[in-house]
């Protein structure tokens, strides 16, 4: 059994869900990846061989996995000045370096970690340092000296302009004091790993004291006893561990148990509430007073964004977010509903220039614009306000009449515990406007939305299918802006 360093990182996140894919696989069948978690595999892919520019007499080793190590020891015969994807296994313990360039002065190796992030991650799951430490104690003990280690990673104040400049690109981080701080408790954990993935199945998982978005793959399988709506889905429960953990040791896991409900404030208390009640919180006062300043016509506003690790559009910036695509429902006083909408589809030199200046179209100049998590709509405007000075008032303009219609539930002014703590579009549409559904629509998500944008843009495609992806994008953004029509309409008349 060989053990990776994303096997070591996983393990120091949930070594149980480690344990359950080395010795039951069959857990995992059917588990696919969101595009979401495929996209940052695949950033993290381009981002490495964007990197490899920095290094341009490096020699890449073409082979992935175990089979890559004789090979390399063949390669490093040879002396070579850079090497990328160098390949070590060492005590069943294996890894690809992303980038070895020797050293002549210190007679040695640096060792350099590729990431697709803007800094350098110190925290679980994804703790560069340790990942750092990991590689060196196995490329160590294969035979070779590191006398550097750092990150490489993206450059935050980057922007393109025209040919990607790869030094202004990235950020080399210096990191060996730490690295070298780190490497006694990661030998331990190693040699934890060794001794665990040895050991007969335990009981649950450490994932039984946290939040419903921060636990492992099979939770389920190993808390059985932990109920499909239980203390774990509580708003932002992670963050009150004192709490949260009592309970769990107390082995409370249904709302109906928890004997303390008293020390719940806010949105975990109006989500408690609502459980027990069995029907939602409304606060009609606190709605009405809301949409009190509220002008026809009302203006229902949506952009989808595409982002990347490398840039691949004048003025933007590595995972900075290019609106490709609106949709706008515009109701007016009389009760007539109006939709008017955009999509790139065919990249110019100025990208989003078209897209700005559809919407000075399609926008009325009175009442009120309407948007759902208010601040994504109101940087996209402001980044485009900066791209085009020119429209600048006209953008930020739409940003001084924006109304955040999320904000009623964000502030527990409509508590619903269906909703299970979240004020997500995704999640209060189903419970408030049921015959509103994305399940039919080609495009069900958002980051599916980005990945096939990506894929009409650059993919090598027929016209058929990029104009079959053309009318899904249309389609999906059309019904974020009418569920929030609906939604603003079942508010009004409560």
């Amino acid at each position: 059994m060989h053990l990776t360093k994303t096997d070591y990182l996983e393990y120091t996140f949930c070594k149980k869900n480690l344990w359950l894919k080395k010795h039951k696989p069959g857990l995992f069948v059917g588990v696919e990846l969101s595009e979401f978690e495929k996209k940052i595999i695949e950033e993290g892919n381009l981002a490495d061989e964007a990197a490899r520019n920095l290094f341009p007499d490096g020699e890449l080793i073409g082979i992935v996995g175990v089979n890559a190590v004789p090979v390399t020891k063949k390669i490093l015969e040879k002396n070579p000045p850079v090497l990328f994807q160098a390949a070590f296994l060492f005590n069943d313990f294996f890894v690809q370096a992303d980038i070895l360039r020797y050293n002549d002065v210190l007679k040695g190796w640096e060792l350099y970690e590729v990431k697709a992030t803007n800094d350098v991650k110190r925290e679980i799951p994804h703790h560069h340092i340790n990942d750092l430490a990991f590689q060196k104690i196995v490329i160590e003990n294969s035979g070779l000296n590191i006398v550097k280690a750092g990150v490489i990673h993206l450059n935050g104040e980057y922007r393109q302009r025209g040919k990607v400049n790869y030094d202004e690109l990235f950020i080399i981080a210096e990191l060996t004091d730490e690295v070298l701080e780190a490497e006694e408790l990661v030998r331990g954990q190693m040699e934890d790993i060794h001794t665990y993935m040895k050991m007969e199945e335990e009981k649950g998982c450490e994932c039984l004291y946290r939040g419903r978005n921060a636990q492992c793959t099979t939770f389920a399988y190993s808390n059985p006893k932990v109920p499909e709506y239980s203390v774990h889905d509580i708003n932002r429960i992670g963050g009150s561990k004192k709490l949260f953990y009592d309970w769990i040791d107390r082995g409370i896991y249904t709302l109906e148990d928890i004997d303390n409900p008293e020390t719940l404030t806010g949105a975990k208390k109006a989500q408690y509430e609502a459980y027990i009640a069995g029907e939602p919180l409304i606060n009609k006062e606190a709605i009405q007073k809301e949409f009190g300043d509220l002008t026809f016509p009302l203006q229902f506003f949506d952009y989808e964004g595409y982002s990347s690790a490398i840039p691949r559009f004048n003025g933007f910036g590595a995972y900075e977010q290019v609106p490709f695509q609106y949709s706008l429902h515009t109701l007016h006083e009389d009760g007539r509903l109006e939709h008017k909408e955009y999509l790139i589809t065919e990249p110019e030199r100025d990208l989003t220039l078209p897209l700005v200046e559809s919407m000075k179209k399609d926008f009325d100049d009175r009442g009120s614009v309407i948007s759902w998590y208010k601040s994504y709509e109101s940087q996209r405007n402001d980044k485009l306000a900066e791209l085009h000075p020119n429209h600048a008032d006209f953008l930020i303009g739409l940003n001084d009449r924006m109304f955040d219609l999320m904000t009623i539930f964000s502030k527990n002014y409509y508590v619903d515990a269906r909703f299970k703590g979240s004020a997500s579009i995704k999640n209060v549409l189903p419970v408030i406007v049921p015959e509103l559904t994305y399940k039919a629509l080609g495009i069900q998500k958002g980051d599916q939305a980005v990945e096939r944008w990506e894929k009409m843009i650059f993919g090598d495609i027929h016209p058929d299918e990029k104009k079959e992806i053309e009318n899904d994008l249309l389609e999906y953004c059309k019904l974020d802006t009418l569920a929030m029509v609906r939604i603003w309409e079942f508010l009004i008349n409560l």
